[in-house]
């Protein structure tokens, strides 16, 4: 891990290994995805479209929220004005970076799925899961939206990692390749991940109390749930098994 905004040992504070494990059992254990990786263009197609709202208003619920510097400077009183001042503007500087690589995320979901061959993702109704990480993402409880946040970084890596390597699946879009996996895969080397920064804000919004860490990480397996939860719905709306038997 890179060194976060407010602090240095959120490697060993949180449980990233096992939250990315269950990230990587949950999401590739749904069926849809299964069969996206196998090579089915319905599963590939519905993944596209079933999941195009939360994409869509990802962007827009990073773009709308507000995050005080109040309770920070409340809870980081003891550091130097100095300090505080400069973790302040790196601050702002990785949330402009992140709305600007989310609105990037979705231009590169539309473009995969044109790749695809989809002329339009819209017109579908919105699986109940989807809605409900959607509306999660808009939550004005910082700990919950650095929470989702977290929860859907886990997730985008690790579906991209699976899929990126499906040479069935890539074989369906006009490139060959599916962009939008490939760049939640590039490395940060100039700085925190979206994650880094999302785990490091989460905790800075909590309370300082023994319970913040369950909470947070409660609040990513609850996502990570969300997620595979919306997987089967998808499915079972949009490419249902015994339509492709």
């Amino acid at each position: 891990m890179h060194a976060s905004l407010f602090f240095d040992d959120n490697a060993s504070y949180f449980a990233g290994a096992d939250l990315r494990a269950m990230a990587r059992e949950g999401i590739r254990a749904t069926s849809l995805i299964r069969r996206a990786g196998e090579g089915e263009r319905g599963a590939a197609e519905a993944l596209h479209i079933g999941f195009w709202p939360f994409v869509r208003e990802f962007e827009l619920a990073i773009d709308k929220q507000h995050l005080p510097r109040d309770p920070l400077k409340q809870r980081f009183s003891n550091s130097s004005r100095a300090r505080v001042n400069r973790t302040f503007a790196e601050l702002a500087r990785a949330v402009s970076t992140m709305k600007q690589e989310e609105g990037s995320h979705a231009s590169h979901w539309k473009k995969d799925a044109q790749c695809l061959g989809l002329s339009s993702l819209e017109g579908h109704a919105v699986a109940p899961g989807v809605q409900a990480l959607i509306d999660s993402s808009y939550s004005k409880d910082l700990p919950r939206f650095f929470s989702v946040l977290a929860g859907t970084e886990f997730v985008a890596e690790e579906l991209s990692a699976y899929l990126t390597k499906r040479p069935a699946y890539l074989d369906h879009f006009s490139r060959k390749r599916w962009i939008w996996g490939e760049v939640h895969l590039i490395p940060h080397d100039d700085g925190p991940s979206h994650l880094e920064i999302d785990l490091d804000l989460a905790r800075a919004y909590s309370a300082d109390d023994q319970s913040a860490k369950a909470r947070i990480e409660s609040m990513i397996v609850e996502t990570i749930a969300l997620f595979a939860q919306s997987a089967n719905e998808i499915e079972s709306a949009l490419a249902p098994k015994a339509e492709l038997a």
